[in-house]
């Protein structure tokens, strides 16, 4: 069993011209802990609080005003625009960084490049620095969305700064956020086939991080 999964890392991990057509254990056993190495990377890079430091500087914790939720969109609303658009810049960074050591520096396929900033999502969700607490992991989520896919994130993401002008139901954005999204992909799939498998980890992560949000997005509808 765990031959067969090291067999498969090697086959998604890395470029064949690399590690070769045929990678030997040694090999297997590099790239596995290198994926690991870049696994944590992108947790301690997401975990990074950026709403709550850039709020301290207007002497404000975001996580006592609006939603209480320590993310780009309330430091938006309760802190100012300038100062919303520096935390989501910072938050999609903290995803980017490791993204980009797994891509140009270790030459990671980009299913891999993802994952890692898959997990920078997951530790803005779940800071390291907040008692395992965070934001909604809507911007280090773009930043994972225009590294890799630039043409289509922007519009989603300027979308999502749209929707954030308005005061009602804040807690609704991101799954609205989430299926602009979806049906985006959706209408341009034929042009990026090889990512479903990603895509389908990232929006199922992002639902089971958020199923609270979720849950309040469905039962605000039935009523």
């Amino acid at each position: 069993m765990t031959a067969g999964w090291s067999s498969q890392v090697a086959r998604w991990a890395h470029n064949p011209k690399v590690v070769g057509s045929n990678p030997t254990p040694a090999i297997k056993i590099d790239i596995m802990v290198k994926v690991l190495f870049l696994i944590l990377l992108g947790y301690l890079f997401g975990s990074i609080p950026n709403a709550v430091l850039i709020s301290k500087l207007k002497r404000i914790d975001i996580r006592k005003v609006g939603t209480g939720n320590p993310g780009a969109g309330n430091v938006f609303r309760e802190v100012g625009a300038i100062w919303g658009i520096l935390t989501f810049v910072l938050d999609a960074i903290k995803a980017v960084i490791p993204m980009l050591i797994a891509d140009k520096v270790l030459h990671f396929s980009l299913f891999w490049t993802g994952i890692v900033g898959l997990f920078a999502v997951i530790g803005h969700c779940h800071s390291l620095f907040l008692n395992f607490r965070g934001g909604k992991g809507v911007a280090s989520s773009g930043g994972v969305l225009i590294y890799l896919f630039p043409k289509f994130s922007l519009i989603a993401i300027a979308s999502y700064f749209i929707i954030q002008r308005s005061p009602r139901n804040p807690k609704f954005v991101l799954p609205i956020f989430l299926l602009a999204f979806s049906l985006w992909i959706l209408l341009y799939w034929n042009s990026m086939p090889l990512f479903f498998p990603f895509i389908f980890i990232f929006f199922t992560v992002g639902i089971i991080l958020n199923i609270d949000v979720v849950k309040e997005f469905i039962k605000g509808g039935n009523k």
